[in-house]
């Protein structure tokens, strides 16, 4: 029986599109390299990670790109706001679930920017706790993150189901034992059917 509702953030909550975010602050000859220098870097993955602060990470990743673009890139980083909306068609979803008596969780992985960041999103006001990687120096897809929401909140996975748009987060959680759904496709009908398939009340 599905007790625990597990959300991932970016792209399930909010629409996290690096390459959008590129797009609408570079011009197209600058794209590829700011991309692969910021957001797919291994300075971002440390950030989530928690082993760097977002000013840390900042000045590494700037250090590899012309001096012309150093201001952009850090507006485009630090207005998280702007660059990552809450999913609106979301908020429906989350409410009905709590409505329903279940319990909602995340598990993302997020620099430690989420506290300041969590107030945007107005769904968090239905969830019972949070499990952000920088806060456990610890990321999905490796099992630690999640053992960390299953001991935290006293959760068995059996009775957990657990949305995320990356494959090889499910993987990870189907192979502990939760049920999930990939949400890649961003499917509102698909997911809610998945749901009810698993005697969920949505």
């Amino acid at each position: 029986m599905i007790k625990n509702i597990v959300f991932d953030m970016g792209g399930v909550l909010i629409d996290f599109d690096p390459i959008r975010s590129v797009k609408n602050h570079f011009a197209s000859e600058d794209r590829n390299a700011v991309l692969a220098n910021t957001f797919r870097s291994k300075e971002w993955s440390a950030m989530d990670k928690g082993d760097i602060s977002v000013e840390e990470a900042l000045k590494k990743m700037t250090s590899r790109l012309p001096e012309r673009l150093h201001a952009e890139v850090r507006r485009m980083v630090l207005e998280r706001e702007t660059e990552m909306p809450p999913i609106a068609e979301m908020y429906p979803v989350v409410k009905a679930l709590k409505e329903n008596g279940y319990k909602i969780y995340l598990l993302s992985n997020c620099p430690d920017w989420f506290d300041d960041f969590k107030k945007s999103v107005p769904a968090f006001a239905f969830f019972d706790g949070f499990i952000i990687s920088a806060y456990y120096n610890e990321i999905k897809p490796d099992e630690k993150i999640y053992k960390a929401l299953f001991n935290e909140f006293s959760l068995k996975p059996e009775e957990c189901f657990f949305i995320d748009d990356m494959q090889a987060n499910i993987d990870t959680a189907n192979r502990l034992g939760m049920n999930t759904h990939c949400f890649a496709d961003r499917d509102f009908e698909k997911l809610k059917q998945d749901m009810r398939n698993y005697k969920i009340n949505i």
